[in-house]
């Protein structure tokens, strides 16, 4: 059997299980993944608005909500202004993120969680999108599946409302990571930046619409790792993320 390029969402969950059996845990892959993602939306926003621009970052409850706070704090230790809004309390979040909001906080980040309440939530998504020059959309990552429910469809909506150029991190969010099909509201991102290897449904026509530019980075995962799972290492990866060619063309 020939090695796949791309993964399914379950092929996902299982190279970063994978990773870590070979000695690189969440935790590091996090801390890379985050990185790679702060690198790349500097470069956007230095083309689009200069120095002193205004990000506002979207934060679900998985790893891709960890990821968008690290890159949330690296943004703003390298002076843009960030304000994050998380689907859940403080109190609340688990894992890795916690430090990583933790770390967010302590570098400048404004971290507004959205309310018990419709109101609450439009209220919120307002004070942080307001004026944004960027939106990036951590809610939700390669492992989600279905259609985005109750608060995530609403933020779904209202990142699409907003005038700014979006970032996804893996996959836009309500994309299927394995089909490529919308079940039901997604985010129409204009870049979208892959972890590690290359998602299916982000290759697929029927993603077209939803994932603008594709991107793709390293995030220090294992060769063996990728061996386990029955994947290619991507080659031609380095210290930045690389523009993406998908061998279907979308």
């Amino acid at each position: 059997m020939t090695d796949s390029h791309a993964a399914s969402s379950g092929q996902a969950l299982a190279l970063d299980a994978a990773a870590e059996s070979n000695g690189v845990p969440v935790q590091m892959l996090m801390a890379l993944a985050s990185l790679q993602c702060a690198s790349l939306a500097n470069s956007l926003l230095l083309d689009l608005s200069g120095p002193h621009s205004r990000v506002a970052v979207m934060v679900g409850k998985g790893n891709n909500g960890g990821d968008a706070l690290g890159c949330a704090r690296h943004l703003s230790s390298w002076g843009f202004e960030v304000r994050c809004l998380t689907v859940q309390p403080r109190e609340q979040l688990a894992g890795a993120s916690v430090a990583q909001a933790l770390a967010a906080e302590r570098s400048g980040v404004e971290i507004q969680p959205i309310g018990a309440n419709p109101a609450d939530l439009d209220t919120a998504a307002t004070m942080v999108l307001e004026e944004a020059d960027l939106v990036v959309d951590g809610l939700l990552g390669s492992g989600s599946r279905g259609a985005p429910r109750g608060d995530l469809a609403a933020l779904v909506l209202r990142i699409n409302r907003s005038s700014a150029p979006v970032l996804a991190i893996d996959i836009p969010s309500g994309l299927d990571p394995s089909t490529g099909l919308v079940e039901g509201d997604c985010v129409r991102a204009d870049h979208t930046l892959m972890l590690g290897i290359a998602k299916v449904g982000c290759e697929l026509p029927s993603a077209r619409h939803w994932v603008g530019q594709l991107w793709l980075a390293d995030i220090g995962i294992p060769a063996a790792a990728y061996r386990e799972c029955g994947l290619m290492r991507p080659s031609g990866l380095g210290p930045e993320p690389v523009p993406y060619q998908p061998s279907l063309p979308l």
